[in-house]
């Protein structure tokens, strides 16, 4: 191998070096779109979180429209409240 092949080479190798750098660590490169990739992960985690939670809510506001049976539930169970014939005994802690 001449002096002029080698010298081809090494400056050949150094940027292919340089390339694969600005490939991997450079704006847009391997490593952004890791992270990218992360991020989407997460967002879509809280994304399905989040429909979940709709669709829980949606049922609980149908039965409060249409479920007298649920309404007096939480009428007794959140708020406290008896039927109008119910006779209610308090009862003192020990």
């Amino acid at each position: 191998m001449t002096l002029k092949t080698k010298i081809i080479l090494a400056a050949g190798g150094v940027f292919l070096i340089a390339f694969l750098f600005v490939i991997a660590f450079g704006k847009g490169g391997a490593v952004d779109l890791y992270q990218l990739r992360l991020e989407r992960d997460r967002v879509r985690k809280v994304n399905l979180d989040l429909q979940r939670k709709n669709q829980a809510l949606s049922k609980t506001i149908e039965r409060l429209q249409h479920d007298p049976d649920f309404i007096e539930n939480i009428a007794r169970t959140e708020l406290g409240m008896t039927a109008r014939d119910e006779v209610v005994i308090l009862k003192k802690k020990p």
